[in-house]
Formats: structure tokens, sequence, C-alpha cells
């Protein structure tokens, strides 16, 4: 029989998967790019075969010698020696390094690591020279180990992959290569991108050549060192990482369409029953069925993950009977002639459930001993209705081997760029897990109950659904495929806001195209069961039937009445899942956590040498939280982190054994459990997410021999920004507790139940151990129930005083107190003082009420928590938590009513900001409650959306967290997120509660400063937030909301109106917006609006053709609105502006700028228009105002104080014109300010170019000749002087040139002269606030 000849793709795939992975090593898709017929070989007739085969037996001899022998000095000697001998031979003779190596001394001193403490330092070995950089690669030989990836015992934790990953990153080299002789890595390790690594064992290059061809190909000095440099290894890792990102990406779009196959496979079931009189197999509550598909996801997940990593048993029954990995291969051989047979078997499904129930109980045959792992995501009595069988012992509910085929062919292969490629679970982070199934929150099912549903055709996994009566109003209401495209995609935009449709064009073309026979043929084959004999339904369908998706079977999506659909819930709409990769995680982590475990540390001292860390009992005493934790991400980098420190400090104490000591991963394994069980705490409004968070968690934790991890007892499910923090609330029954003017309550006793659940939780945190009765899983449990009983009643108070607060927004007052005062006598009825039994009904009902969200939402009721009862041991006997860490959600200061409801944004601005007002998004409340949920030693270290640092949200959030005592110690202005699937800008944050030497210094985008301002930005002199003063009132305004497109209309089309009716033109205006303003060379409106202004409709009528065009296509827009004014007024703006029509009234000309721009910059323009709400307008014509509106200073305070969208500077008149202090007028800055008008405008007509087109490049450096570019630089300077000089400020030397600032490199004063100016512009502002009588505090002695 002749042996097939493998692909050279077959073959890369064979080599790849032998080498151990983590974090983004080599894709498939580049491996195959760059060698396209293969890796080099080692031939026979090669020379270098012949030095491999001499030099390899030697050392494999001397391996064998010395895993013999006693690790004596002469030994290791010998050893070292040999070893030495065959590094040299890889890498100068078989790698080609020979001639090209630089030796240890030849590098900086600066290539060196040390550990806090300087207990171990590193050194690398030696470099590879550069073809154009002094170092290609740098290598590192250790001493002989077990693996790479071994947790170190030396006193640092850090692995020798770790450890050459930080060289890299010291050193400013991207590749290295670090072995022992047996084990040999190639590490990536890029600033600001995660680590990468690939490992193999020498000892199997005899038996394995292809993979040692492989890895000496990877090795090759041409490699590090090609012409080209998109042929060096380390583009070849960033491709990869990209690649990586993609199949993450894929994962989380096949895992969704898994669960709706899933859902409908139930909803089959369901249907099938129905018609036979059978039970319901399924629950009650469609939202259970869609958490019970996400929970069989997550278990086929979990069990592919853990066996590929070898966490489970391996005994041959195990995998003979229980392992689901060799599944697909069985189903892919079974329907090799076709998927229908296999709608008729269930094995698969029986498996899942036979192996979930396995691992949860426990297995001990004689083949075979497995321990109760236990865990809710294996609980089978948290879908009983998944096991229940009937009289005859079946299981009521199957899912087909066709549906389970599909299952798990989503989480086992991906399809990218049209390949289909095999998933490896050694290669996917836990992080990576938990953000494809973040892709499934904000989901349920519904029932359908009027019209089938059909499943449109879109983008892959978020696809949208119709039902057929809507499908078929929209096609009655169209007249042609464009405008049933249009409207079919606008109903979706409102309808289900999360769901991307084809595109117009696409869907207009499906509209236009007629079925052929053939296409017909096959749409009703699909179709006819779907349509359950209704011939008319059938025929509807065929005709939509290119519309229609296909599920993954290939199976037409039409779920009939009484079937189920997913559906997305309220929250999808507002809903953003980014992968957050772990080197991001580990970031926050890292310098959140530093502080807690080293004393000193870089609290008291910049010296790491001097750094010392704490005891592990220290450590392992620690609480760190993350109280919105999705998915667990920064709790899992959290665990990773304490437990290598906890493995530092039993090394340093001397508490390992012997056996720990040869077994460095055990010590590891045990410190991360230990972690879990004493340090971490976790909370999320999602119930799912809770659920992924606990797996996260114990797939990090995983051990083979032992239950999951306990952790029921510190992952919470509820809202953090709702709940009782101070037992005070609970002993005066009042949000605001005032013990000068309230009694204490004595319905319960608080003190005597808090007391109770405190020792309860110290028992509970410990690490399982079945062999003791107080620490298994079982004991555990018991625990729990007795710890939910004790704080059951301090529960249902807690959620009574919400309940009465809430209805109310939380506002403080004589109505808030009356509710207290209500709720003091239900609670009497509950709890009466003879103790006798109470009644409850009132209480109950109460909190049902108070607790029903005001807006729809995901959730039938809001869920507290209540830290103060929940996390006694934390809140109580240490006043908080040691840490705060994570990703807060995000969500808009203008969507909180919207999706939250009044009440809850008005219990966020004074239950969490005290009352602080303002357009804050959602994060500052999170950071509000985050800090306050700190002790007085606590670090924090937040990442968030780049709002943190701006408008309201900066106001509401960073300036309160400061002002009460946080200090910033470190900062991320704004950054693209690490992902390339996501494309935002993140801030990161992170501050101390407690003491700081004043020598340390902080760290602020990666450059040491003094100290970080609330900006997120190195502070200057002067601190707090500017005011805003009287004398810029009355000045600056936003232009008119329009609110309505049949309002607008072409230039020519009003020409037209105004010459049949000359008096149109009283209420025909040429429309400015900014697009306009900043693109036009004459900055002219494009467009012209009508505008009735504050005119009656009668006088609205008078103008026939306006009113008529304001009548058919702005009244129907406007009926839907919200407000009842924009309704009942249609036919004039949503706001008119009257306070700026009066102001510029008088006026010829005003000054405007776009809200929203790159350039920053005003114009002079006609004042004869109407100007969108995109304008700012200023009532001024002064030449003056123009150029101090034009300077450096006033932009400088503009980029400081207003925000960012993306990289343009939004500019808020609020926050920046009426906080800034003006100089007064000068004769020089009128001259600056006609120099600027003239030219400036010139120009742009003479190049036919706008304004930020001009601004593009006066701030390009390589724009260095254009005389007009020049000319625009010349004038900007001076116009900086005379605004310089008018404040009397000519002592700053300005130094003019290229500077970037907030991501944007601009033409403009230097950093240090910036610094100054923003220094005295606050100071100046705060000196005229206290001259209007504000209150301001003094700053002492600035200049």
């Amino acid at each position: 029989m002749t042996r097939r000849t493998r692909s050279v793709a077959e073959l890369h795939e064979d080599w790849l998967a032998q080498v151990e992975t983590e974090g983004p090593f080599l894709a498939l898709p580049v491996v195959k790019d760059i060698w396209r017929d293969g890796v080099d070989r080692l031939g026979d007739a090669d020379d270098r075969m012949v030095t491999f085969k001499q030099a390899f037996v030697t050392w494999q001899r001397e391996v064998d010698d010395f895993a013999l022998a006693d690790r004596t000095p002469d030994a290791l000697e010998r050893y070292a020696e040999v070893r030495n001998a065959w590094v040299d031979t890889v890498l100068d003779d078989l790698a080609g390094w020979n001639g090209l190596r630089h030796t240890a001394d030849d590098l900086p001193a600066t290539f060196e690591i040390r550990s806090p403490g300087e207990q171990v330092a590193v050194r690398p070995s030696g470099a590879l020279k550069g073809r154009d950089a002094d170092y290609a690669a740098l290598f590192l030989v250790v001493e002989p180990t077990t693996s790479l990836r071994e947790t170190g015992l030396d006193g640092w934790a850090a692995t020798e992959i770790d450890r050459m990953a930080m060289l890299l990153r010291k050193s400013h080299v991207e590749v290295g290569v670090v072995t022992d002789g047996q084990w040999w890595a190639i590490v990536w390790a890029k600033d600001g991108k995660p680590t990468g690594s690939g490992m193999v064992n020498a000892l199997t290059w005899a038996e394995e050549p292809l993979l040692r061809d492989a890895f000496l190909t990877l090795l090759d000095q041409r490699r590090y060192r090609a012409k080209d440099p998109d042929q060096r290894l380390p583009r070849l890792f960033e491709r990869s990482e990209l690649e990586a990102e993609e199949i993450t990406e894929a994962l989380g779009t096949q895992v969704r369409r898994s669960v709706e196959l899933l859902v409908q496979s139930f909803s089959e079931a369901r249907l099938a029953a129905g018609r036979q009189g059978d039970p319901d197999p399924l629950a009650e509550d469609p939202d259970e069925i869609y958490q019970a598909a996400v929970t069989v996801m997550m278990r086929v997940v979990f069990l592919l993950f853990a066996e590929e990593r070898e966490m489970l048993p391996t005994e041959q029954l195990y995998w003979d009977s229980y392992a689901i990995r060799d599944l697909l291969s069985d189903l892919k051989r079974q329907a090799a002639q076709g998927e229908e047979p296999l709608d008729e078997s269930f094995d698969a499904w029986h498996r899942l459930l036979a192996v979930s129930q396995a691992l949860y109980g426990g297995v001990n045959y004689d083949e075979m001993r497995m321990p109760a792992y236990g865990g809710s995501l294996l609980d089978p009595e948290r879908f009983p209705w998944l096991h229940a069988t009937d009289e005859r012992g079946r299981l009521r509910l199957e899912v087909s081997d066709r549906v389970m085929l599909h299952v798990l062919e989503s989480v086992q292969t991906v399809t990218v760029k049209s390949e289909q490629r095999r998933v490896s679970f050694r290669d996917i982070d836990v992080e990576q897990i938990g953000y494809i199934y973040e892709g499934l929150l904000g989901y349920s099912c519904a029932v359908v109950e009027d019209d089938v549903i059909i499943g449109l055709v879109g983008k892959p996994g978020e696809e949208p659904e119709i039902d057929e009566g809507t499908l078929q109003r929209l096609y009655d209401d169209s007249s042609d495929g464009k405008s049933f495209a249009t409207a079919l995609r606008e109903w979706i935009k409102n309808d289900q806001p999360a769901a991307t449709p084809l595109t117009a064009a696409k869907l207009a073309k499906l509209y236009d195209a007629e079925l052929d026979s053939a296409d017909e043929a096959d749409a009703r084959r699909l179709l006819t069961p779907v349509a359950g004999g209704d011939e008319e339904l059938l025929g509807f369908l065929v005709d939509w039937s290119r519309f229609i998706r296909r599920d993954l079977r290939g199976i037409p999506l039409v779920i009939p009445v009484g079937g189920l659909v997913v559906v997305e819930t309220p929250s999808r709409k507002n809903a953003g899942a980014h992968y957050t990769p772990r080197s991001l995680a580990e970031e926050v982590v890292l310098h959140a956590l530093q502080p807690l475990v080293y004393e000193p540390g870089p609290l008291q001292t910049n010296d790491e040498n001097a750094w010392r860390l704490k005891s592990s009992s220290a450590i392992l005493d620690l609480k760190v939280a993350d109280i919105a934790a999705g998915s667990g991400a920064f709790l899992v980098a959290a665990a990773r982190y304490l437990a290598d420190r906890v493995a530092e400090a039993w090394t340093a104490e001397g508490r390992l054994d012997p056996h720990q000591i040869a077994d460095p991963q055990r010590v590891k394994d045990q410190a991360i459990r230990e972690v879990i069980a004493r340090c971490l705490y976790g909370a999320d409004i999602n119930p799912m997410a809770v659920e992924m968070c606990k797996l996260s968690l114990w797939l990090v934790s995983m051990d083979k021999t032992k239950p999951f991890s306990f952790v029921d007892d510190k992952i919470f499910c509820g809202n953090s920004l709702l709940g009782m923090t101070d037992l005070d609330q609970l002993r005066y029954l009042h949000l605001y507790p005032d013990p000068k003017r309230m009694d204490t309550q004595l319905l319960i006793d608080v003190d005597g139940k808090i007391a109770e659940a405190t020792r309860l939780r110290r028992q509970l945190a410990s690490p399982v151990e079945e062999r003791d009765p107080m620490r298994s899983t079982r004991g555990k449990n018991a625990l729990l129930e007795q710890l939910r009983q004790a704080t059951a009643d301090l529960r249902l108070v807690s959620d009574g005083i919400v309940a009465a607060g809430l209805p109310l927004g939380a506002t403080p007052g004589a109505q808030l107190d009356d509710a207290y005062n209500v709720l003091s006598l239900e609670l009497s009825e509950a709890f009466p003082l003879d103790r006798s039994e109470g009644e409850r009904a009132k209480i109950d009902r109460r909190i049902d009420i108070g607790l029903r969200p005001a807006v729809d939402t995901d959730y039938e009721r809001w869920r507290p928590i209540h830290w103060a009862v929940e996390a006694p041991d934390v809140f109580v006997e240490r006043a908080g938590f040691d840490a705060v860490i994570g990703n807060p959600p995000f969500l808009g200061g203008q969507k909180l009513t919207g999706a939250l409801g009044a009440n809850m944004r008005d219990w966020l601005i004074n239950a969490v900001a005290g009352g602080l007002r303002g357009s804050a998004d959602l994060v500052a409340y999170f950071l509000l409650r985050a800090a306050a949920s700190l002790n007085g030693q606590a670090s924090l270290g937040l990442i968030a959306t780049n709002t943190l640092a701006q408008g309201d949200t900066r106001a509401v959030g960073l300036d309160s967290v400061a002002a009460k005592g946080l200090t910033i110690i470190r900062a991320i202005r704004s950054r693209p997120w690490p992902a390339s699937s996501a494309k935002l800008e993140y801030s990161a944050v992170w501050g101390s509660a407690g003491p700081i030497s004043n020598a340390v210094s902080r760290t602020c985008d990666d450059v040491v400063v003094r100290q970080i301002s609330t900006l997120l930005e190195p502070a200057g002199r002067v601190h707090g937030a500017p005011r805003r003063l009287r004398e810029n009132a009355g000045i600056a305004f936003q232009g008119c909301i329009v609110l309505g497109k049949g309002f607008v209309l072409e230039a020519n089309e009003a020409v037209a109106w105004m010459r049949e009716s000359p008096a149109n033109s009283e209420v025909l205006f040429p429309y400015l917006n900014g697009e306009d303003l900043n693109s036009r060379p004459d900055a002219s409106a494009s467009r012209w609006v009508i505008d009735f202004n504050d005119r009656s409709e009668n006088e609205a009528k008078e103008f026939g053709l306006p009113y008529r065009r304001a009548l058919e296509k702005v009244k129907p827009e406007r009926e839907s609105n919200k407000r009842p004014a924009r309704r009942e007024r249609w036919w004039q703006f949503a706001e008119l502006a009257r306070g700026m029509r009066r102001a510029i009234a008088e006026l010829d000309e005003v000054i405007v700028i776009a809200l929203v721009s790159k350039p920053v910059m005003p114009l002079l323009v006609a004042k004869n228009q109407v100007f969108s709400h995109a304008l700012g307008v200023f009532a001024s014509q002064s030449f003056s105002d123009l150029a101090i509106l034009s300077a450096s200073p006033h932009q400088l305070w503009a980029i400081t104080h207003g925000s960012t969208l993306e990289t343009r500077v939004r500019y808020t008149p609020s926050d920046v014109f009426e906080t800034y202090p003006r100089p007064v007028a000068t004769a020089r800055l009128t001259d600056a300010g006609i120099a600027l008008h003239e030219d400036r405008k010139a120009t742009m007509i003479r190049c036919d170019i706008g304004l930020t087109s001009l601004y593009n490049r006066v701030n390009d450096p390589s724009v260095r000749s254009e005389p007009d570019v020049n000319r625009m630089r010349e004038i900007h300077a001076e116009m900086d002087e005379a605004t310089m000089d008018a404040y009397g400020w000519d002592d700053v030397a300005l130094d003019h040139g290229f500077h970037t600032y907030r991501q944007m490199e601009r033409w403009t004063v230097s950093p240090t002269a910036r610094v100054e100016i923003l220094d005295r512009l606050l100071e100046l502002n705060h000196d005229r606030a206290r001259a209007e009588g504000q209150n301001v505090p003094e700053q002492g002695e600035l200049f």
C-alpha cells in the first residue's frame, strides 16, 4: 500500500502542534506564507547532519549520566561543560550564528534585570549581531530545569521565559532564545504587546526530525538578520498576533451561533413533545433556557481545555467512556456520507451529561478514581430538566449528534479568511475563553407568540430576526428594492441595535433577484418541514428564501409559533465586549498590587533594589476585588501575580520541603489555590458573567487531584453601585445615618449577626481539602448555607433601605426621611420586639416594587450588593479592600437615564457621588464606589475609556476621589486599545489611599514625573478644577439644534423658492455646520435651512413652500419624539438658541468654531446664517478676540479642559470658554488677528483647501519649504507672543516647534512652556473666581 505524501501545510501543522506555546506564537497562515516549500531540512549528505549527530550523542549521554548522578559541584561543572558545547554547536554550526555573536562581556551593563529586593540578578549569556541594529536577538543559557516555564524557586518566582521577556523589554530587543540545553524556547517581547513563546524538548530531535529542522529554521541567523524586515522573526510574531486575535473573534462568532443552535434544538424538542402530548421537557422561564444553553457551551469548552492540558484523570476508562476531545472526529467520520443520519442518534449528548455528572460528583472505580470537582458549572441540580428522565428512564430532552457535531466543531475548528483551522486549547488563554463567552451576554430567549420568526442573513453571529407580519408590512410599504432595503435596515436598527444586517445594496440585490427553478425546488425541500403543512406559509417562506439565513446544519432558520428565539436584552445596545489581552490585565494588576506586597516598596522608594517582599502570611491576608468582574480576567491576573509572590515568600521563609522543591509547578498550584481561597473577591450584575468568572478561576487553579477552588462565597451576583457599605445604615435604618438626630433600631442584632457572619467567613477562607470535613466541598457548602441564613435578615433590611430610597433617587430631604419612617414600621411588623414570627408581606412588597427598574432592562428587579453584609471580614474588620482592580463597564452620561432610569441616575448622583451633578459616564460612579471600598492603606488600578479624565466624568470621578485623599501614582491618559478588533482609546489610573514618600516619583504615560493631575497628565504647581467666570457669561453659545432633515435644503432649491416668492427669504438661510466650516476654502455653507425661528404655526403657514415641506417631512419625524414641546412645536427648531440670537443681533460677523475638530481653530464668518449645533458661536467680531481664541494658550486650555473624540478635540463652551481667563485686548493682538484672518483666508482660497487641510500641513513637520505654511507658522508665533504680552507673561520662553500633546503633533509652544502657561491660566482663573466671590481654596505661593 502506497503511503500518501503529506502536503506542506500538513507538515507545518505537525511540527507546530509539537511546540509548547504560550501567548502569541507563529500562526499557521504566517508559517505557510514564509516557508511555502517547507522548512529547511537537514539531509543525510548535509555536513550539518553529521555535526548534529555527533554533538547530540555526546550531549545525550551526558544528560543520562547527569540524571542519575548526585548534584555535586563536580557533576554540575561536568554537565555545564558538555551542555555549553552542545549549545554552541546548535547556535554556531546548525543555526549559523558563528562569527555573529556578542559575548556577555560585550553587552551593556544596562542589559540586566533584578528581582525586587535584588536577591536575583540575570544578564544575557550573549546576543546575535543585528544587520541594522546592534542586537538582533539575545540568548540566555540557564541551569538544568524540568521546564523553562517552571516557577523559579531561587527567591524569584519568574520562569526562565519570563526572565528572558523582561531582559528583552529592558534591552529593547524583541526576540530572544533561552535554553538549558534540553529545553529550547524562542521568546518575543515587544513593548505594548503580550509575551509570546514557543518551547521544544531537544531530546526528541533524533526521533522527531521535522520538529528539529523546523526549530533550527527558526533559530537560523537569517531569520533575525534578513535584509527585508518583513521576513524577520519579530515581524512574523506581529503578524501572528493579529492572526490570533482573528481566531479569538471568529471563535466568539461561532460560539454565539452554536448557542443559537442549541436553543433551536431545545425549541424543536419542546414542539415535538407538544405534538406528541408529552410533558414539556424545558423550563418555563425562557431566560433559564438560554442560560442552560450557554452553560452547555461552557461545559464543552471547560472539558476541551482541561483534557488538552491534561488537567483531568489520565486513566484509560476516562478516555474510553467520558472524554469528549475525540468526539468531533468520530462524528465527522459518521457524517462522511451525509449528516442526516445523525439526527436520529444522541450519543454525544449523553456522554456530555455523563462526564459532567461524573466530574461534579466524583468517581471511585477500580479502573479510575476522580475527586468530586463540584462547581455550579457542572451541578446537575442547577438545570435539573437537562437531566430529567421519563418513566422508562429515558432523557426527556435529547440533543442530536448532528447538533453536537456543529457545537463541537464551533469550538475545535475556526474559519478565518475562508480557511478552516484546528483550534488547540493549549494555545488559548483563560482570558480568551472569558472574552469568547462575554459575547454571549446581553441575550436571552423569548417564546414566539404571534407570527413565525425568520432569521435574516447578516454578519455571522450578529444576524437579525424579523417576524412574518413585519416583513410583509415593510414589503407592502416599499416601492422597490432600494426603499425596502432602507426600511428593513431602519427597522433592525430600532428593534435590534446590536444586530448587523447586510448592506442596503446587498439587500436590494437580493430583493431584485429572481429564484430559478432549481433554487426554488431546493428552498421548497428545505422549508417544507419548517412550514408544518401550512401551504400559504410555505409559499411565503419560499418567496423570501434568499433572505433567510441557514443555521450551522444548513437548515433555514425559521422559528414557528410556540418555539424559542434568541433575542437581544435591553442592555445589548449599550454593550461592547472587547478582548482584554492578558498583558493589559497583568499591567493593571502589577502596578496595583506591587505596593501591597513589598515594604519598603514602590510607595517608599524608587530604588527597586531596596524593596523587600512581605511575609507569605501578610500577602495571603490581602483582600483584592473587582467590583465589575465580567469573565474574571483581572482576578485571574491577580491570582497569578499574588501566587508568584507567595511562592517567593515561602522560598525565602524556608517553608518548602525537598519534594516541593523538586516540583516547583506543584508549589505554584498550591499558592494559586491559597490566593483564590483567601484573597480574591468579585461581583457582576449579570449572573452568567458570574458563572464565567468562576470558570476562569477554576481553570487557572485546576488540580486534577482536588475539587475546584471554592469561590461561591467570594464571587457575588448583583449591582455594585446599589447597596449598603456602612453598618450604621442598618443600625439607623437610613441611607444617610446621622447619630446626632436619629435613634438606632432595635429590631435586629446587627452586630451579633455580623460577628457570626465574620466567624463563618473566616472558616470558609481556606482551599478545599476533601480529607478535612470542615474544608471539603460538602463542608464549605454547609458553611456557606449557614452564612446565608445568618445574614438573611440583614440582607432583607438592606434591600428595604435601598428599595425605600431608590424610587426617590436617594435625594436627601423630608420625603426620604418619611420613607424611612414608614420602612421602620414595616420592619417592626416583620421583626416584632417579642421575637415572635412577624408579618413580612409589607416589606416584601416594598422591596419588590422599590427595586423594579423604572425602564426596560435585563432584570425584573435590581439586585443590590451589600458589601458590609456580604463581606464583613473585609468591610467591618479591615474597613475595606486592600485593592480594587478591573475594567468597569462603559455607558455614556447622556445614556444613563434611558438605560437605567431617572431614579437610578439620581441614586448615582446622590448616594454614590454625594450629590455632585454632571453628565458623567458610568465609569465615574464605579470609580467612586471602588475608591469608597478601599481601606486607608489600599491601592486602586482601573482601566476605562479615555473620557475618564475629561469633562464631567473627570469632575465627578477623579476630581472627587483625589479630593478625598487618593493619590494618583501612575496613569495612561489615552492609548489605543491593544487589540486590533477594538478601535477605541483607553485610560488607566493607579492610585494609593495610603501615605507616599515625598521622594517617590510617579509615572505618567511611561514618563517619570513629580505629580499627576486628575487630567492624568503631569501636574503643575496649581491644583484644582477651573471655575466658570461671570465675566465670560453670555458670549459663547452652541448653535441651533434643528432636529428634522426636512428643514434642510440644497442651495439651488432655496434660490428657486426665493425667486418664486421673495418673502421666503425671511425664513431661508445658509446653514453652516462644522464640516463646511472646516472643509470648504471659503468656510461657506453648502446647504440652506428653513428657519421659522419663534414664529407661531399660523405665521409659518404664510410661507407656503417652506411650511409645506416642514409639514410633510418634519412633522412625521417629530411625532415620535419623546419631548412634548418638540412634538407640539414641530415647525420650530428643537433648540432655537434664543440667547445666541439676541447676543449677535447687532453684529455683522461672528467668531465660530467647530465643537469637534482636530485644528481647534476659530474663524470669523458672516452672521446672517443659521449655525448648526456642531458649532460654537462667540458673540464678537473683534480681531483681538479672534487672536485670543486662536492663540496657543486658548488652544491648550481647550485641549486640556475639553474632551476628546478619538484624536479630535470636543470644545465644550461651558467647560472651556466660560472658564478661560481672557487677557485684555491690545493693539498688538488686533494686528495679529487681522493678519491671521486675511492671510489665512487668502491662502485657503488660493490653494483650494479647507481649514483642517491647512492646519494638517501647518502641523506636519515634513512640510518645511511651503511659503504659505511657513507664513501661517510665523503668524501663530507672533499671535502667541502677543497673547503672552497681553497677560504680562513675556518672561516665558515659548520655543515654538513640533510638539506632541494628547496624541496630536502640532506646531505649538514647547512642553515646558505648555505646563507653565496652563499653571498660570489656572491660577488666574482661581484669582478671578475669588474676585467674583466664589469659594476657591488658596494655593499658597506659586511664583
